[in-house]
């Protein structure tokens, strides 16, 4: 009786992290379709949502971390998407349109400055308030990028999505680092970590940008990349760029990003992106989607409720200020300005990843931080898709019949 009691499967099935991402991967692709074909909203919204419900039933993982076992396929995604992004900023833009450049600068200023002013209000310290403007100056490239793909868009607009998203992820990781080193400094660790902290955490990012760049064009004139081969090199050489960053403790973003930007710059003739690569990108985006709405709960979001709803809005208000003040000097109607701000609207797995690495380096401030971030990048995570499809279909960019 004992062996066949043995032969026999356990019941109730043990929990399993694959087979809970397995179910939520189906069930995700499913509500993306619903919410595409009958309700004409972006497929990340579908995807999202599950996640959101998810987290919200309490099915995220219980081992006290909020992505678990997980982290590594969120990770992979959002270097996947960074370094795509990064492929799209053409600096010789920027010197034949400068205030594309002054556009992207004061956004970003005025979106940290008007969310740092709320949080003030909302008595927390400074730092605190310094740490959440830095996340918040970011704008969701795999919001943008999914989304324009979706709706096959392109013109003046989408372009300048693109472009504004990527440095803004740059603007918020440096920031982010700067208060981190202040913290540093403020905690007794002396003047020292203070300065280096935040040098180590940019030069080292950029010198492994600059070795994957190099490796990419390297690999790039000696293997097809439309092909199988040149995929499984190219997921390789990120996989093996985000372990370096690991095991150095630097930051995971950044080098994707700028590596792509380093690509782009070396050879600015435009690269088509390798099929089977968006294909086996897409699972990991639709699963990185899921992942980070599960990790919104991972503390109580409905505590920053209302810190949230008002960053929400000081936050949009200060990337339409920047955007329309500087929008007609940089060639663009009132019209494409406006919204040009509103597709700015969206933040999610980028701000996801750096409110977590920040509560994780200061558990005890980091609920805190993580309560009000988390809360914006919830409501964000439903309305961010939906103000991206919309703003693209005003200016006439997104193609007639894609959602």
């Amino acid at each position: 009786m004992d062996a066949l009691a043995r032969s026999l499967p356990a019941w109730p099935f043990p929990a399993d992290p694959l087979l809970a991402g397995a179910a939520a991967l189906i069930v995700a692709v499913v509500a993306g379709e619903v919410a595409h074909r009958l309700m004409r909203l972006p497929r990340i919204t579908g995807y999202v949502t599950v996640g959101l419900l998810l987290g919200a039933a309490g099915l995220g993982p219980t081992d006290g971390s909020a992505l678990g076992p997980w982290r590594l396929v969120v990770d992979l995604a959002l270097a996947l998407l960074l370094f795509e992004c990064g492929m799209r900023v053409d600096f010789r833009w920027f010197r034949a349109n400068p205030a594309l450049l002054a556009t992207s600068v004061l956004e970003a200023l005025l979106s940290f400055g008007t969310v740092f002013m709320v949080m003030r209000l909302f008595d927390a310290t400074a730092w605190l308030a310094a740490a959440v403007a830095a996340i918040t100056m970011a704008t969701s490239p795999a919001v943008a990028m999914r989304v324009a793909a979706e709706c096959r868009a392109s013109g003046q607009v989408t372009d300048r999505l693109m472009v504004l998203s990527a440095l803004n992820v740059f603007y918020a990781i440096v920031a982010l680092e700067l208060v981190t080193g202040s913290v540093h400094g403020l905690q007794g660790h002396g003047w020292v970590a203070a300065v280096l902290h935040p040098v180590q955490v940019i030069v080292g990012p950029l010198l492994v940008a600059a070795v994957m760049a190099r490796a990419f064009c390297w690999l790039r004139r000696r293997f097809d990349f439309a092909d199988e081969q040149g995929t499984a090199l190219l997921f390789g050489l990120l996989l093996l760029g985000l372990v370096v960053l690991s095991a150095a403790r630097l930051p995971m973003l950044l080098a994707p990003l700028l590596a792509g930007a380093m690509v782009r710059h070396a050879d600015p003739r435009p690269r088509t992106w390798p099929r089977h690569f968006g294909t086996v990108g897409g699972l990991l985006v639709i699963l990185m989607f899921v992942l980070t709405g599960v990790a919104l709960f991972s503390v109580d979001v409905v505590a920053g409720a209302l810190a949230a709803a008002v960053l929400i809005l000081t936050r949009g208000a200060g990337k339409a200020v920047g955007v329309l003040l500087l929008g007609r000097p940089s060639g663009l109607s009132w019209k494409q300005s406006g919204a040009l701000a509103l597709a700015l609207t969206p933040m999610s797995g980028v701000a996801v990843v750096m409110a977590l690495d920040f509560r994780a380096a200061f558990p005890e401030q980091g609920d805190e931080l993580a309560a009000v971030v988390f809360g914006a990048i919830a409501l964000l995570g439903l309305v961010g898709p939906f103000a991206v499809q919309l703003a693209l279909r005003q200016v006439g960019e997104a193609q007639a019949g894609r959602a």
